[in-house]
């Protein structure tokens, strides 16, 4: 590229006559460019550390569901639990969230998510939080029986009525994870 003359040949090309104001800005640096590209990049990822959690407790809980956890990298479980939760319900839902709580913590947030969007992987998620459930109650005396078969008709009829995974698998899932092994 062709430097253009200066108007009168005594002026110089980088200054405005009599002012000493820059006429132009003097082309990018290397290391400019990379401050600046990092820079938005550090904004981004700052923003949606901050955009995520806030839609996440903005948005609604979905109809049927009881609560939620978000598995975040860098922050890691947040939870949102249904105001009109029953009573009786709360303290089953409290355990089950931590339960995936603890998942979100040992896997990490890529793990998690990656399990979580597998119907194989949700299913591991799941069935270790019901089975959390379960312990609870027969602790308190439940038949693990009956504990085992409501596991596995929960698991069917909440996650998985889409037919994604079978009920050998759900069954098999539930016996490894809850360590309940039915009579026969």
């Amino acid at each position: 590229m062709r430097r253009p003359h200066p108007p009168d040949g005594r002026q110089s090309t980088t200054e405005a006559p009599a002012t000493g104001v820059p006429a132009r800005l003097a082309p990018p640096t290397v290391s400019g460019v990379v401050t600046a590209g990092a820079t938005v990049i550090l904004l981004a990822a700052a923003s949606l550390v901050l955009l995520i959690p806030s839609v996440f407790y903005v948005m609604p809980i979905p109809e049927g569901a009881e609560a939620l956890t978000l598995c975040l990298p860098g922050v890691g479980p947040l939870q949102r639990f249904d105001e009109e939760l029953h009573p009786s319900q709360e303290e089953l839902t409290f355990i089950h969230e931590a339960a995936h709580a603890d998942q979100c913590d040992l896997l990490g947030a890529t793990e998690f998510a990656r399990q979580a969007v597998t119907p194989r992987g949700r299913l591991r998620l799941e069935t270790q939080a019901l089975c959390a459930e379960s312990a609870v109650l027969m602790r308190r005396g439940a038949d693990p029986e009956r504990l085992r078969d409501w596991t596995v008709q929960r698991l069917r009829d909440e996650y998985f009525d889409d037919g994604s995974v079978t009920a050998s698998e759900i069954s098999r899932a539930v016996d490894e994870s809850c360590g309940v092994v039915p009579a026969e």
